[in-house]
Parts: C-alpha cells; sequence; structure tokens
C-alpha cells in the first residue's frame, strides 16, 4: 500500500495574499495623504473619495482601517516612519530664536504630518501628541537658559507653547497668508522665519527706561 503525503500549505498563495492586502493598504494611505495635501486640512477626508482616488472598494477601506480616524493615524504613522530624523530636537545649545526656526522648517518640510495630526485632534482623537517632544524640548531649554542663551525669569512651558502655537499656526495658512498677502510662499517662509527668530531672540532684552 502505497503511501500517500500529506497536502502542505500553499504559503506561496498566503504570500501573494498578504502582499496584495498590504499593496491595498498603501494604496489607501497614499490615495489619503495625497488628497490631504491637494485639498487641505479644511476639507477633511471623505472615505468614499479616497477609495476612489485608490481604486478599491469603501468596504476595503473600512476593512484595512476600520474609521477615518483608524485610516488617519495610518496615513500619519507611514510618513512618520519615513521622515523620523526631521523630527529630531536639535540637542546642541542655542538661542531660542534658532530652535524656533528649526522647528518651524521641519514643519514646513513635512506640512502633510502636521494636516493629519491636526485632522485627528480635530476628530476627538487624543493621539498623537501635537508636542511629542515636550519634555525633552523643555529640558534643553532648561540647560540653555543656565548657559544664559534664554532669560531666567521666563515661564519656559508658556514660552514652549507660545513658539509651538507660532510654528504649527503658520505651517497650517502659510499658504493661506501668502495669497493674502499678494506675496510668494517661499519668499513669506524666509520673511516669518526671520522676523520670528528675532522675536524670539528679543524677549529677554530689558525694556528701555523711561524718560
Amino acid at each position: 500500500m502505497t503511501k500517500t503525503k500529506d497536502k502542505q500549505p500553499d504559503r506561496a498563495v498566503d504570500d501573494v495574499s498578504a502582499d496584495q492586502e498590504s499593496t491595498a493598504a498603501e494604496k489607501v494611505e497614499e490615495a489619503a495623504l495625497a488628497m490631504i495635501a491637494r485639498e487641505g486640512v479644511l476639507a477633511g477626508l471623505n472615505l468614499n473619495e479616497v477609495a476612489k482616488h485608490a481604486g478599491v472598494t469603501r468596504g476595503l477601506v473600512y476593512h484595512h482601517f476600520g474609521s477615518r480616524r483608524g485610516l488617519l493615524r495610518a496615513a500619519l504613522k507611514r510618513r512618520m516612519s519615513s521622515e523620523r530624523d526631521s523630527f529630531q530636537t536639535p540637542s546642541e545649545p542655542m538661542r531660542l530664536g534658532a530652535r524656533v526656526a528649526h522647528a518651524i522648517r521641519a514643519t514646513i518640510k513635512n506640512k502633510d504630518m502636521l494636516a493629519l495630526t491636526t485632522l485627528l485632534h480635530l476628530d476627538g482623537s487624543t493621539a498623537p501628541r501635537l508636542m511629542p517632544n515636550a519634555e525633552l524640548t523643555l529640558a534643553l531649554m532648561q540647560r540653555d537658559q543656565a548657559l544664559n542663551l534664554l532669560p531666567d525669569e521666563h515661564d519656559l512651558p508658556a514660552l514652549h507653547a507660545a513658539y509651538a502655537a507660532a510654528t504649527y499656526g503658520y505651517g497650517l495658512y502659510r499658504e493661506v497668508l501668502a495669497r493674502d498677502l499678494a506675496v510668494s510662499v517661499d519668499e513669506l517662509d524666509r520673511r516669518v522665519i526671520d522676523v520670528l527668530t528675532r522675536l524670539f531672540d528679543g524677549i529677554d532684552k530689558p525694556e528701555p527706561e523711561a524718560g
């Protein structure tokens, strides 16, 4: 009597199926990123339109991500993993103006990530953190303060919040502001960075004496 071998699972088929699933998810994430870049953060994100642009069904979008919030988080995770170095807080001693200038340039370079984060928070999410490096940045500011690069009397958490607000606000609205002011976006970037650098470097200058 001849023994028959047990049939082994077709791993090649499983691998192809997994690859197809991964490719479909990537297409959806890329479509979401492209729509946000093209239409802006205030336009929101319609899952029917995302599915159409990705060439998949709405059901597949829900299968992979569950909800708009799930898609936003996945797309943000993809972008953050590809641009991780851009979000490293400079560790060397520096004046606050230089730190603000670095933050603005990083925000401009990764404006779609700021848009995704903003959409998530507008959608009621508490993650990701808007200031993921807050503790490290405050520690570096305290170090810079001890080196006389920052003034002694300032409320550092409030100062950090102020420059984060300036950075994120400009990053979100820079194109709108440039249009309203009838200047190019690149020119306005340079001018705003220059102004904010001087503003934040000037906060420790004593007020002129009256009379």
